[in-house]
């Protein structure tokens, strides 16, 4: 499964990865907080949509479009 940058709020239009909750490989559950995006405004919490094995596609400081990659889950 892959997961996607959010849009979070009307006028989003990239976050901005500041820390993965998870390493490489991990088992990550569902619910569970995976990933802190910044946005110009306001800082966010995500949470693993699915359990599963965790692999980051983002870098720690990249900026990423709404709607691109960031993680798999491999289920």
């Amino acid at each position: 499964m892959k997961v996607i940058m959010p849009q979070i709020g009307m006028t989003m239009q990239e976050g901005i990865i500041n820390q993965w909750f998870k390493h490489d490989g991990e088992q990550i559950e569902k619910g569970e907080k995976m990933v802190e995006i910044g946005t110009e405004k306001l800082t966010n919490e995500i949470e693993a949509p699915a359990s599963g094995i965790f692999h980051p596609i983002a870098n720690v400081g990249d900026s990423i479009p709404c709607g691109d990659p960031i993680a798999e889950i491999e289920e």
